[in-house]
């Protein structure tokens, strides 16, 4: 009988930051460092966070819609429609509360919206209600595609 660490391999919550402002960067850090279970990442610059993601394998990305030289919803949107990155969980940070600006983030993809700097509590809250989804499907999906490789094995030794 296969134990449950080998049925479902173990991904650790790991939040990645995008935001130009190290103040923002440090008060989210400041806020997540009591959390031992959840590991996070930093990228004050916009045109490396593709290249970052790639490295941390984020579960969650806390993206900023605002930051010079870079349109936030384009970032969305360049996320969202990645093949590495489009299931990974996207919460949009903004210092505004327009309506019309949270809805184009969702059109394009965002799964949460939260006004910068959120509250301690809700900000774990989100991270790992977000990362806690993204993590089973991953676990699921793995142990459907294992179940599917092996399924043929048990027809022939089955006799079928």
């Amino acid at each position: 009988m296969m134990r449950q660490r080998e049925l479902f391999p173990q991904i650790p919550i790991t939040v990645l930051l995008v935001d130009d402002e190290f103040l923002i960067g440090e008060a989210m850090r400041i806020k997540l460092a009591s959390q031992r279970d959840i590991t996070f990442h930093y990228c004050r610059e916009p045109d490396r966070a593709l290249e970052v993601a790639l490295s941390v394998q984020p579960t969650v990305i806390l993206l900023d819609l605002v930051m010079p030289g870079v349109n936030g919803l384009t970032m969305v949107k360049f996320f969202k429609t990645s093949e590495d990155f489009r299931e990974v969980p996207l919460i949009v940070l903004s210092a505004r509360e327009e309506p019309e600006l949270k809805k184009k983030a969702f059109d394009l993809g965002a799964d949460d919206y939260m006004i910068k700097v959120p509250d301690k509590l809700e900000l774990i809250a989100r991270i790992r209600c977000h990362s806690e989804r993204y993590i089973f499907r991953r676990q699921r999906d793995a142990l459907l595609e294992r179940l599917h490789q092996e399924e043929p094995l048990a027809a022939v030794s089955h006799g079928a």
